[in-house]
């Protein structure tokens, strides 16, 4: 299904490009090498992308809508690259523009329509059997009963389990939820003999390591595919990868949410977006400083203590909006609606969120990202108590830099939290961004918030 996949994205992209430069600008052998190679060169780049980030997976435990969100980010993101890059070697004008778009618009369309058809196809043909893995488990046991649980919650219907297997008759059930407890591991080898058996579980406690090894021994023989499923511990880490230390397989539980090329992709994103964010609010940045001076005395800048990656410290910049007698470094009482610490300019800045632009400084410093999880100060309270005392994972949020803007800011979830729920939301959407973090996700982010700065009703 994956390799059917890929076959058919990279067909959509050739024919619909080729498609669309027949009609215009039409066939023309002075321009037919420099459309096909682009043609060409894009099917192939496409689908190398679409493989690396897993888009070709059968994977029905994500919502289709998401499914499709990603490949349609993740290609959009690639021709407007493709764009810049054309544009830069000044050969963008060998184009036609109405080619560039109409085909894109179109193998997009595709692309989608592709995506719902497969997802329907794949349903019809579990439903019908014609699409299957047959699997055998081994135990009868609370672990085969979460593993049968786990699978009717994934959303795989082409998973038919054939039953259950155990050699200690007479002592365990019938039924494991509600699949049949068939026989012992011998009615198994005959069964994978005689039927089509693809995968064997086998859900017995890792401390059984000699019944185990003897389980294993038997099912050798068998032309099929052989798993140990986790043990009862594992289950409470559903949908996680796996290395190897020394030869042996082992659960990679928790990892570093953006590391290896990742972390160099973000961090060139900061610099580059952020020395052109820079610049373009210069003047800005200007006419806000004058402001502030000629509306009361005080430095321009208000410098606070924040924590950032992995907890460290860190100095972080904004516009000044209170009267300098009231700057509370520490945020131990925090800024409420019609508040009388705040100026009449720094009201104007916290509702347009303009205080926060010095923050370009601290993410070209390298202690913020552009986009990320808000830094909070060190006394900074929700319903009267830390914030770390009413969320359990609260430092969770502190694996990656604090970000200028974030995904729970554009969902709503910033200004005062004088209840509870408002850090929890916070967190919870804080801890959705470093679980699902891409560069496409980070400029999503980035235009809601360029279109969010019109004042909102929860930030003064």
């Amino acid at each position: 299904m994956s390799g059917l996949m890929a076959l058919s994205d990279g067909l959509i992209i050739a024919l619909s490009g080729l498609g669309i430069y027949l009609i215009h600008p039409g066939w023309d052998s002075a321009h037919n090498s420099s459309y096909i190679t682009v043609i060409i060169f894009t099917s192939i780049v496409t689908v190398a992308i679409f493989l690396s980030d897993n888009l070709f997976m059968v994977d029905n435990s994500r919502p289709l809508k998401q499914r499709i969100g990603k490949v349609l980010r993740v290609y959009t993101l690639f021709f407007l690259a493709l764009i810049a890059f054309t544009f830069a070697l000044k050969v963008s004008d060998s184009f036609s523009r109405i080619w560039v778009f109409s085909w894109f618009l179109t193998s997009a369309s595709l692309l989608m329509l592709a995506r719902v058809s497969a997802h329907i196809a794949v349903f019809e043909w579990s439903r019908s059997g014609k699409l299957t893995r047959n699997l055998a488990i081994v135990g009868a046991n609370e672990q085969s009963r979460r593993l049968l649980e786990s699978l009717g919650n994934n959303g795989s219907p082409w998973i038919r389990v054939a039953g259950i297997f155990d050699d200690r008759a007479g002592r365990i059930p019938e039924t494991i939820g509600d699949c049949p407890v068939i026989g012992n591991l011998e009615r198994l080898v005959q069964e994978a003999r005689e039927k089509r058996i693809d995968d064997v579980l086998v859900a017995l406690p890792w401390g059984a390591e000699k019944r185990l090894l003897e389980v294993l021994k038997l099912l050798k023989v068998l032309p099929v595919r052989v798993s140990l499923c986790p043990d009862m511990v594992g289950f409470n880490f559903p949908n996680h990868s796996y290395s190897f230390w020394g030869g042996i397989p082992v659960l990679d539980v928790f990892q570093r949410p953006i590391d290896g090329w990742s972390s160099i992709l973000k961090s060139l994103e900061d610099r580059i977006l952020g020395s052109i964010i820079l610049l373009i609010s210069l003047p800005v940045m200007l006419i806000i400083a004058v402001l502030i001076k000629l509306d009361s005395p005080g430095s321009i800048f208000f410098r606070q203590t924040r924590y950032g990656f992995n907890n460290q410290p860190f100095e972080m910049l904004k516009f000044r909006s209170l009267y300098v007698e009231n700057e509370d470094n520490s945020a131990e009482t925090l800024v409420t609606r019609n508040d009388p610490r705040v100026t009449r300019v720094g009201a104007f800045l916290r509702r347009t969120s303009l205080d926060e632009l010095p923050q370009i400084l601290n993410v070209l410093q390298g202690h913020m990202s552009l986009v990320g999880p808000r830094p909070h100060a060190k006394s900074a309270k929700a319903a009267g108590k830390y914030y770390y005392k009413v969320v359990k994972q609260y430092h969770a949020r502190h694996k990656v830099k604090p970000g200028i803007t974030g995904w729970a800011q554009i969902n709503g979830w910033r200004g005062e939290t004088d209840t509870e729920e408002k850090i929890l939301k916070r967190v919870e959407y804080d801890i959705y961004y470093i679980e699902n973090w891409s560069v496409s996700f980070d400029i999503v982010i980035i235009l809601r918030t360029i279109l969010s700065l019109i004042p909102k009703e929860n930030a003064y």
